[in-house]
């Protein structure tokens, strides 16, 4: 009787052993996968940020141009160049001014507490 209770106990014990070691390899498998997968985000990033750094240069080289027309075409019309040349600085400055407007009021509302709230509800609900 001691014998088979033993052997009962070494067959738990290996089924149990197997069942560590798969879920070793699988646990393994799904950390490559996840480091993986952070190689492609990373890679796929800098070419975004890459492609986004392009968009930027090329918007500030249009807005420039628009200036730079608007200063021609108020020139051909008569208009002093100390004029056009106020004229484009006071309206690059207000929009700066908008810009950094929507950059505060974007900040302001970026709060992760809502989806924190999401994940770990707070005590009070």
């Amino acid at each position: 009787m001691e014998t088979s209770s033993h052997s009962d106990s070494d067959k738990e014990t290996a089924d149990l052993s197997v069942v560590i070691n798969d879920h070793k390899h699988w646990f393994k498998s799904v950390l490559g996968l996840g480091a993986l997968e952070a190689k492609l985000w990373v890679a796929s990033s800098a070419q975004l940020l890459a492609l986004m750094c392009g968009v930027i240069f090329l918007l500030l080289t249009t807005w420039l141009l628009i200036i730079a027309t608007s200063a021609v075409i108020a020139w051909s019309y008569g208009f002093s160049l100390v004029g056009i040349l106020a004229t484009a600085t006071l309206v690059t400055f207000v929009s700066a001014m908008v810009l950094l407007y929507l950059v505060r009021r974007t900040l302001k509302n970026m709060s992760f507490t809502r989806t924190l709230d999401a994940i770990i509800p707070s005590q009070e609900e």
